[in-house]
């Protein structure tokens, strides 16, 4: 594990459409995506294991969050996507990276319940961090619900590896909080 030097950049220097894998299609947010975030994000089992969606998750307010991703994505430089599945355009979740400070990004993503065990979340995070990399990013964090060791094991597998560090995180979908678990990566460039 490495830091990035001081006087490197350490945002996307250029914007990116389309990110293929084998199965799949990482592109940007669309407002025609919001009836379809709105119905797969209000789902409990979804909105209970993220800090930032409410459920119900109603279009306007995911319509609301699409423009916002969007000039986060000219300003910061945001990159959250919608995982399409290539063989039939099945959408499938949302993943993105997020800058924090100290040259830090956050990896969060979610996957819509019928997808479930499919490894899509794997495949995802593991394009998209490739992609940053390539881009000089190297040093990530993410976390988890503890009643969500799936999403645990995903981080594992995309090399995260827990920091110990242990709190209460407040979760809009469960108007509460509940304990979580901090991860984090640093790659080589």
């Amino acid at each position: 594990m490495r830091d990035i030097p001081a006087n490197r950049s350490v945002c996307f220097t250029e914007p990116f459409g389309v990110i293929e894998t084998e199965r799949l299609n990482l592109r940007p947010l669309e407002p025609g995506d919001a009836p379809w975030l709105s119905r797969a994000s209000s789902r409990p089992e979804i909105a209970r294991m993220t800090g930032r969606i409410p459920s119900p998750n109603p279009p306007l307010f995911v319509e609301g969050f699409i423009l916002m991703m969007r000039a986060a994505e000219q300003n910061r430089g945001d990159h959250v996507r919608l995982i399409i599945r290539r063989e039939d355009g099945e959408r499938i979740g949302v993943i993105g990276l997020n800058p924090h400070d100290g040259g830090v990004w956050e990896l969060g993503y979610w996957v819509s319940c019928e997808m479930w065990g499919n490894g899509y979340a794997t495949e995802a995070g593991r394009s998209l961090l490739d992609y940053a990399r390539e881009h000089g990013i190297t040093r990530f964090q993410a976390g988890y619900f503890l009643e969500n060791p799936a999403s645990g094991r995903v981080l594992e597998k995309l090399g995260f590896a827990d920091t110990g560090k242990r709190s209460h995180v407040f979760s809009i979908g469960r108007m509460a909080a509940s304990a979580h678990a901090d991860m984090a990566l640093h790659m080589h460039a």
